[in-house]
């Protein structure tokens, strides 16, 4: 019975929401359209004369909207007729057309459409009489605009047409809302007098007003004294303006005593020391001590204003006033909690959710005191923190209300760095900002992660040691929590920044913490995650985490699996991130590295069965091109052209051939650049670009000096003393044969040595035997590290080992391991110049190694002779994936 009435009522609302009656009720009849058109023969001003005197009220705003315009091109004509008939229409006009007028008077101003002198007489008296609209909000607009227009018109235009209405509007006769505007003109006006004016004309009646019997009127030229009081000066100011200041911060009303709260806070800097030591601090004192006595309505603007006033006082107090204030922020910063209401109470005893929630001031006191907590740190200062603010920052940042936490979290870095070497004291308060279970309170902390971060990396100093690295194993739970509740959330972009931020952690934690807990979740999201935003995020920090990495087995498994999951992916979509991957590496990275690593992967793109992919690819052949350099990068150059050329002739999707015709037209803009002899003539990119070298190289460098070091470590110096001992004696018994070798030995390791020094990020120097890749393939095949450990990455099966086939190009093989200095690595064609015996030996090795593992290092030399005799022709295997066949030349 109820679903049948339930389906009628259904229909019936589809009715009513039909397509014809939508349609039909926007149509204008022919009466309407009749009553919109205008003679297309009338002039501009004919025009607007028309339209205001019998158009619509839309029509009459885009008249008004045009009226600076119109007095720009015709300004005679429109004084004399439609300026008029604007005023005209203002006294029955609507707040639309009240609200253009404003603007359209102010733009004129502005612009100096006209003289001032014009204005004046022109639309500032229209302007006074607004004012007094009955419409509050019409008032208040017209209002607001003359305020504006206060600052732009000189002072003797102020003083002849505005001085005496102020004055006049001001009088106890007016109503309320007359005086009130007078409060506002009056603290306008006196900003653009002299001190004798103001004690002449404005000063007596700013007196009255002080003391006028409506606590709004009080309030308003209280807010007002300010400006008063600096156009008066200091003098001036201490004899007629503090008395008024003393005599409002003791008003009845809360609303007064706010106002001149805010007016002393502003003040203190225009004050001398002994007015404020005499009369400001003892007012300030009674001033605070009765709000948190009373717990009026006035403690939250004491609790807000509270920074600004220990701030601006704090050279005039002595030890024992410092301490009472400081006591007095304590107490607000735990105004209304106890021991039963806490935020573990509230987490185990689950309470039913009030949708009309109650005003808690106190919340809003200690959130109003939590926002100054920076200023009251700084006011105490660094050394008093522990013993004074300690406890308090603790509280607040395990406060019941999740807006004091989320203010708290806005401003630690800012504590963190007023701290320095203290710094330390705050991590248990990281842990918990972190940790929280409220979204809005990582928003705060989240956007200064890496500044704090590195304050606790650095442990208030400026060098960032191993040790201080491993002590902040800590905080890696809080921050895998944090992006955890991100995750779980809807606020993708909240998870987005947290992605990005966790880019610092190589400068904050060591590359086997990240390695084994931060690589995983990146890669995580990576490939599962929806949001577009996330997954470039997570791809841009794993793209850093990889820069900064200081292990060469986590460096070679962090670029294979990028290359697995994304440019072999089975989804079209991770094959298009595969690309936005490759421009994050060309901005991090060096060009060799590019060009060693993923320069022939995203060629294969090219061939997509998915045009979207293909549409991508087409974006990235501009940068492609302005990383080559002749004429060692003749080789590339010649497969890009050779691909571009396969693409124009193949496609058959319109907007692929579209894509690549545009794509061509920036080729031919783009200039191969040229690698010259002597290199003495260096663009910004090139000098930017041997900077990511050499940081690349300083790597593999550090990595060989920590392996070295380890291998002495574990050599004892009493076997040491032995080996030098037996080598002593050998050498007593064959000297000559002895100084040959040592020699030969000597210069092994020289040359060995520099070798080393000319391999880059992230594989294994050229002069690594074949036999040691072998270990290293079947380490990582393994899924283990050299330290034991189970590889995160997880292990690669047989298909993405034969997958990740080292590539040969003619004259540079494509292994995606080992990275060669641009001296040892050939670019140039073969000539046909290598032994066909070596050929094989070199093919059977190719093919043992990849069968082995994904993974194949091969010496210099070897790389020579396979290019030689080997050519590599692009075929498809049985699960889908591109593979390289290798066949004798």
């Amino acid at each position: 019975m109820d679903w049948s009435e339930g389906a009628d009522k259904l229909t019936e609302s589809f009715a009513e929401l039909s397509l014809e009656r939508t349609i039909t009720k926007g149509l204008k009849s022919a009466e309407e359209i009749d009553r919109l058109t205008v003679d297309e023969k009338l002039t501009d001003i004919e025009r607007a004369v028309y339209l205001l005197s019998s158009g619509q009220e839309v029509q009459r705003i885009s008249v008004i909207k045009c009226l600076p315009q119109l007095l720009r091109d015709h300004s005679a004509d429109c004084m004399k007729r439609v300026v008029p008939k604007v005023k005209e229409v203002l006294h029955v006009a609507s707040t639309d057309v009240q609200i253009a007028a404003t603007e359209a008077f102010i733009n004129i101003l502005e612009n100096q459409i006209i003289s001032h002198q014009m204005f004046a007489q022109t639309f500032l008296l229209s302007m006074l009489q607004s004012i007094d609209n009955r419409d509050p909000v019409i008032a208040h607009a017209w209002l607001e605009a003359l305020l504006q227009v206060v600052t732009l018109l000189p002072k003797e235009i102020l003083k002849k047409d505005l001085l005496s209405i102020a004055t006049s509007k001001g009088q106890l006769s007016q109503s309320v809302h007359s005086r009130l505007a007078s409060c506002k003109i009056l603290g306008k006006v006196a900003t653009k007098f002299d001190s004798f004016m103001i004690k002449k004309e404005i000063l007596p009646l700013v007196t009255s007003l002080c003391q006028d019997v409506d606590y709004e009127v009080r309030g308003c030229m209280c807010r007002q004294l300010d400006a008063v009081a600096r156009g008066l000066g200091l003098e001036s100011t201490k004899s007629a303006i503090l008395p008024e200041l003393v005599e409002l911060s003791n008003d009845e009303e809360s609303f007064v005593r706010l106002a001149a709260l805010e007016t002393v806070v502003s003040l203190l800097s225009l004050l001398d020391d002994e007015t404020c030591v005499n009369t400001i601090i003892p007012l300030m004192c009674r001033f605070c001590e009765n709000a948190l006595q009373n717990e009026d309505s006035t403690l939250p603007s004491v609790a807000y204003q509270f920074g600004k006033l220990c701030h601006g006082l704090s050279v005039n107090l002595n030890e024992d006033q410092k301490l009472w204030f400081l006591s007095l922020y304590r107490k607000m910063c735990v105004l209304g909690l106890n021991d039963s209401k806490s935020r573990s109470s509230d987490r185990t005893t689950p309470t039913i959710p009030n949708i009309f929630e109650e005003d808690d001031s106190y919340a809003e006191c200690r959130q109003c005191a939590a926002y100054n907590l920076p200023c009251m740190v700084l006011f105490a200062g660094p050394r008093n923190f522990k013993t004074e603010l300690y406890s308090t920052f603790s509280s607040l940042c395990d406060d019941p209300h999740k807006l004091v936490r989320r203010t708290v979290s806005c401003g630690f870095h800012e504590v963190a760095k007023m701290l320095g070497s203290s710094v330390v004291i705050l991590q248990q308060e990281l842990i918990c900002l972190l940790k929280d279970d409220t979204p809005e309170v990582l928003e705060g902390v989240i956007p200064h992660l890496p500044d704090t971060l590195q304050m606790f990396a650095k442990g208030g100093g400026n060098v960032v040691t191993e040790s201080k690295l491993t002590g902040l194993s800590d905080l890696v739970p809080a921050l895998l929590a944090a992006e955890s509740l991100a995750s779980c959330t809807r606020q993708w972009r909240l998870h987005s920044e947290i992605l990005t931020q966790f880019a610092c952690l190589p400068k904050c934690l060591t590359s086997n913490q990240i390695y084994y807990q931060f690589v995983p979740v990146m890669f995580k999201h990576l490939t599962g995650n929806r949001v577009l935003p996330v997954k470039r995020a997570a791809a841009k920090t794993i793209c850093v985490f990889i820069r900064h990495n200081r292990k060469l087995e986590q460096r070679q498994e962090l670029c294979c699996r990028l290359i697995e999951d994304c440019c072999h992916g089975n989804s079209s979509w991770k094959r298009i991130l595969f690309i936005d991957v490759c421009k994050i590496i060309m901005e991090l990275f060096s060009r060799m590295f590019f060009k060693e690593y993923f320069y022939e992967f995203v060629l294969e793109l090219a061939q997509d069965p998915v045009a979207n992919v293909r549409l991508k690819f087409c974006t990235m052949l501009p940068s492609l091109k302005s990383l080559i350099k002749l004429p060692g990068d003749r080789t590339l150059l010649q497969q890009l052209e050779l691909t571009v050329r396969k693409v124009m002739a193949h496609e058959k999707d319109k907007d692929v051939s579209e894509s690549i015709r545009t794509a061509v037209l920036e080729l031919d803009k783009i200039q191969i650049g040229m690698e010259t002899i002597t290199n003495k003539i260096y663009m910004d990119e090139d000098l930017a670009d041997q900077k990511k070298e050499e940081e690349e190289r300083l790597l593999i460098e550090l990595e060989e000096k920590e392996k070295e070091e380890a291998e002495k470590s574990k050599n004892p110096p009493s076997a040491n003393r032995a080996g030098r001992k037996k080598s002593s004696e050998d050498s007593k018994v064959t000297k000559k044969g002895s100084k040959t070798s040592k020699g030969s030995n000597v210069s092994g390791k020289k040359a060995s040595q520099s070798n080393s020094n000319s391999s880059l990020l992230p594989g294994p120097p050229p002069h690594i035997s074949s036999n040691k890749g072998n270990k290293m393939s079947k380490s990582l095949s393994s899924g283990k590290t050299k330290t034991g450990k189970s590889s995160p990455i997880g292990e690669f099966s047989s298909s993405s080992s034969s997958s990740m086939r080292p590539r040969s190009r003619g004259g540079s093989d494509g292994n995606i391991i080992g990275l060669k200095s641009a001296h040892t690595r050939p670019r140039k064609g073969s000539d046909g110049s290598g032994s066909q015996a070596t050929a094989q030996n070199v093919v059977k090795r190719l093919y043992n190694e990849s069968s082995t593992s994904g993974y194949s290092v091969k010496s210099s030399s070897s790389r020579k002779s396979s290019a030689s005799s080997t050519s590599s022709t692009s075929t498809s295997s049985t699960d889908g994936k591109p593979r390289r066949k290798i066949s004798k030349s």
